[in-house]
C-alpha cells in the first residue's frame, strides 16, 4: 500500500515556556488515537517546537483506506413500529441516519431478539480527504493550557495562530483548520525575516529551515544550550552549575539560540543572593556564575539574534536598573523597620470574605497554641513571636515591587533587625514547601506556623465557597494542602486534621457571617484525596492499600496513616501473614451476611465448644498488649501479636458450626467474630485488601 510522510506546522505568536512539550504531547496522542479511529496507518508520529512555531511530522502515512463491508445493529424490530403497526420515529430515525428507506433495512435474529441492521458497502476514502477534520478536532481536545481568541473569528488556541502549513508528500493541502486556511508558505526567524516564503516540498521546507538557522528541534536546542553555558564557565574558570529548569525554559523561548557573556557592576554583589538571582535569573532569564560559591558580577545571556557589542551594551543596561531599585528599595525598607508596623497589615487584604491578613495573623496564633499543645507536646517555644511579624515582609516596598521575594526578604530584614534566628528563619521557612521539590521547614516553630497557616487558607477558602475546580485554585489551596500533609508527614507528626479542620472553621464562623457552613464534608474529602494520591505516587502504596486504612477511618491522621499503610504493605509481602488476610476475609463475609443485629457483647456460658472458648480466652489474653501498642501506635508489633490468632481461629471454624440452629447461640459466635474484626479494623479493613 502506498506511503507518505505528512508535515503539519502552525505558526503562532509567541508561546508561553512553561508546561509546552506536555501540550504538544497531548496533541500528538490526539493525532495518533485520531488516525488509529479513521483506520489510518502510520509509522511514527513526531513534534518539534520553536517559541514561533508547531512542526508535527508523521511517516508512512497510508494514502487510502479500504473498509470492508459491515453491519451495523439498529434497534429492535418490535420498537420500530408501534401498536398500529406503523412507522415509528426510532425506525424511521435509524434508516434516515444511514440515508436509506426503512424497506432497505435488513432484519436479522440476535440473542433471541430480531433487530434492524444496516448494511453498510465496502467503500474507500483518500487520507488526505480525513486530514483536516482529524487535525482540528486533534487541536480542540486539548484542555491543558488557558486558550485565547483573538480577531473576529470563533477561534481559540494557546496563542494566535499567524499561518499554517500542510504536506501530504509533496502536496501542499489547501484547506481549512480551525476556520484558518492552510497555505503554501511560511515565515523564516522573527527578527530577519523577509515576509513569506514559498515551499514547494517537506524537503524544501526543512532545508529552508535549516539556511535560515532555524533549530526546530527543541532538544537540539536544549543540548546546544547547555555546551554554551559549559564553555563560558570553563572559560572564565567558574563553577559548572547548571540550572536544568532555567536551559529547558530558554530553548522554548528561541528558534536560534545565542549566547553571550555579560557584566554588572560589582557595588550590586552585596545585595542578597535571593535578590540577585530573581532580577538577573528569574526576570532576565540569564545564567549566574559563581566561585567559591559566591555570585560574582557576570552572566550568560541569550539571544536570537547573532550577538554584537551593542545587544551586549543593552542587556546589561536592562538589568542595572533593576538592580538600583532593589538596592533602593532594601535601603528605605531596612531604615523604615517594618517590624514596628503591624498595624498596617490590617489594609492588606487577606481575602474579600475573610478580612485582612491582621485577622489572618489573630487567627494563626490561635490556631498555633492548639497544635502546639495537642500535636508538638508544647515543644514549640517562639511560633507566637513568630507568626507576628510572618507577614509583614508583605508591606515591604521589595515585597510589593517584587512578590516573589515574599518570606525570603522578610528572613533577611528580621536577620538584619537582630531577631533570635529561629524566628527570622522561619519567615522564609514557614511558606515550605511551596514545590514538590522544597524540604519542610526545619524548626519545630516555624513546622507549626506552617500547619496553622496552610490550615487557615485551606478551610476559609471552603468556607468563602470557592473551593478548586479543575480550571480555578484559589489562593494555591491544593499547594497549601499537599505541604500541610507534607509537613505532618515528614515532621512525623501525629495529628487529626478534622480536628484542626474544626478548630479552624470556629475562628472564621465567630467573626465572618454568610459562609459556606456546610463546609466540613467537602473540606475533609478534600484532605482524605489529597492524602490519596501523595500516599501512592510518592510512597508507591497501591490503591487497595492506601483505602483499607482511609476510607474506613472517621478521623485523617497523615502520619499515623502512613505508618498503618507501610504496616499492611509489608505484611502483604510476608507470606507468615497468610493466614490473617484469609481469615480476615473469611470473619467479613459472615457477619456480612448475617441477619441478625450483633451486640458485641459475649456470653462465656453459651460459648460450648472448647475450640471457642480457647479462642474467646486468647483474644481477652492478648487484648492489653495489643492496646499498649496502638497507644505507643507501633503498628508492626500490633500486627505481628494479632497473628497469634490465626491457629485458634482455623480451629474454630474447623470444629464449630457459627450460625447454629439456636439463636443466642449463633448470635454469641457472630459478636465473637466481630469483636475479632474489631482488632482486625484497628490497623485497617484488611479484609478488603487485595492479596
Amino acid at each position: 500500500m502506498e506511503t507518505k510522510d505528512l508535515l503539519f506546522e502552525i505558526g503562532v505568536e509567541d508561546l508561553p515556556p512553561k508546561n509546552l512539550n506536555s501540550f504538544l504531547e497531548k496533541i500528538k496522542k490526539n493525532i495518533e488515537a485520531n488516525l488509529s479511529k479513521e483506520s489510518i496507518n502510520f509509522s511514527e508520529c513526531k513534534f518539534f517546537y520553536t517559541n514561533l512555531r508547531l512542526i508535527f511530522v508523521l511517516q508512512d502515512v497510508i494514502t487510502s483506506v479500504n473498509h470492508e463491508k459491515k453491519l451495523i445493529k439498529g434497534p429492535p424490530l418490535s420498537k420500530c413500529f408501534d401498536e398500529e403497526n406503523k412507522l415509528t420515529k426510532t425506525g424511521s430515525g435509524f434508516a434516515q441516519k444511514h440515508n436509506i428507506s426503512f424497506d432497505q433495512l435488513k432484519k436479522l435474529e440476535k440473542d433471541g431478539v430480531e433487530y434492524v441492521f444496516y448494511e453498510k458497502p465496502k467503500f474507500s476514502q483518500h487520507t488526505k480527504d480525513l486530514l483536516p477534520s482529524i487535525l482540528e478536532n486533534s487541536l480542540i481536545g486539548v484542555e491543558e493550557q488557558k486558550k485565547m481568541k483573538w480577531g473576529k473569528a470563533d477561534i481559540f488556541f494557546i496563542r494566535p495562530i499567524r499561518w499554517m502549513l500542510l504536506f501530504f508528500g509533496d502536496e501542499c493541502i489547501q484547506t481549512s483548520i480551525l476556520n484558518i486556511k492552510t497555505k503554501n508558505y511560511t515565515y523564516g526567524p522573527r527578527w530577519l525575516s523577509k515576509g513569506k516564503v514559498i515551499i514547494k516540498s517537506q524537503d524544501q521546507f526543512f532545508l529552508f529551515l535549516k539556511d535560515s538557522k532555524i533549530i526546530f528541534d527543541q532538544e537540539q536546542r536544549k543540548r546546544l544550550i547547555e555546551e554554551k553555558v559549559i564553555e563560558i564557565i570553563k572559560t572564565e574558570n567558574c563553577e559548572e552549575i547548571i540550572d536544568a529548569e532555567l536551559i529547558d525554559e530558554l530553548s522554548c523561548m528561541t528558534e536560534s539560540p545565542y549566547l553571550y557573556l555579560g557584566n554588572f557592576p560589582k557595588k550590586y554583589l552585596d545585595l542578597p543572593e535571593k535578590v540577585l538571582e530573581y532580577v538577573i535569573q528569574d526576570t532576565q532569564k540569564h545564567f549566574l556564575l559563581r566561585k567559591d560559591g559566591n555570585i560574582i558580577n557576570k552572566f550568560i545571556g541569550l539571544s536570537s539574534i547573532e550577538i554584537n557589542k551593542e545587544l551586549i551594551t543593552g542587556n546589561e543596561t536592562v538589568i542595572n536598573p533593576r538592580l538600583d531599585d532593589a538596592k533602593f528599595f532594601i535601603t528605605k525598607d531596612l531604615s523604615n523597620n517594618i517590624f514596628n508596623k503591624k498595624e498596617d497589615l490590617k489594609k492588606v487584604i487577606f481575602h474579600k470574605k475573610l478580612g485582612s491578613v491582621y485577622d489572618k495573623i489573630k487567627r494563626l496564633a490561635i490556631l498555633a497554641e492548639h497544635i502546639n499543645k495537642y500535636y508538638f507536646m508544647n515543644n514549640g517555644k517562639y511560633f507566637i513571636d513568630l507568626i507576628e511579624i510572618c507577614k509583614l515582609d508583605l508591606i515591604s516596598n521589595m515585597v510589593v515591587e517584587m512578590p516573589k521575594l515574599q518570606g525570603y526578604i522578610g528572613s533577611y530584614y528580621a536577620q538584619q533587625q537582630g531577631f533570635n534566628e529561629k524566628i527570622s528563619d522561619g519567615i522564609s521557612q514557614h511558606y515550605l514547601p511551596v514545590n514538590p521539590e522544597d524540604q519542610i521547614p526545619r524548626n519545630i516553630d516555624a513546622q507549626i506556623v506552617s500547619i496553622a497557616d496552610k490550615l487557615d487558607t485551606v478551610v476559609g477558602i471552603f468556607l468563602a465557597n470557592e473551593k478548586p475546580t479543575g480550571t480555578r485554585d484559589p489562593l494555591g489551596v491544593r499547594r497549601s494542602t499537599n505541604g500541610l500533609i507534607r509537613v505532618l508527614l515528614e515532621g512525623k507528626v501525629h495529628a487529626n486534621i478534622y480536628d484542626l479542620i474544626d478548630v479552624s472553621k470556629e475562628l472564621f464562623t465567630k467573626n465572618y457571617k454568610n459562609l459556606n457552613q456546610d463546609l466540613n464534608e467537602d473540606c475533609k474529602n478534600f484532605f482524605k484525596e489529597k492524602l490519596f494520591f501523595i500516599l501512592k505516587d510518592d510512597f508507591k502504596f497501591n490503591d487497595s492499600e492506601i483505602k483499607s486504612v482511609l476510607w474506613y477511618s472517621n478521623y485523617i491522621d497523615p502520619y499515623t496513616m502512613f505508618r498503618k499503610v507501610s504496616t499492611i504493605h509489608a505484611a502483604l509481602k510476608n507470606s507468615d501473614f497468610i493466614a490473617l488476610f484469609s481469615n480476615a476475609k473469611r470473619i467479613s463475609n459472615i457477619l456480612k451476611k448475617s441477619k441478625l443485629k450483633i451486640s458485641h457483647k459475649i456470653d462465656e456460658n453459651l460459648l460450648r465448644e472448647s475450640s471457642e472458648k480457647i479462642l474467646y480466652n486468647e483474644v481477652n489474653d492478648i487484648r492489653n498488649q495489643l492496646d499498649s501498642y496502638l497507644s505507643t501506635k507501633d503498628y508492626e508489633k500490633y500486627l505481628n501479636h494479632l497473628n497469634i490468632l490465626n491457629k485458634h481461629i482455623t480451629n474454630f471454624f474447623d470444629e464449630v458450626i457459627v450460625n447454629a440452629d439456636e439463636e443466642d447461640v449463633r448470635l454469641n459466635r457472630l459478636s465473637l467474630l466481630a469483636k475479632i474484626e474489631n482488632l482486625y479494623n484497628q490497623i485497617g479493613n484488611i479484609a478488603t485488601l487485595n492479596t
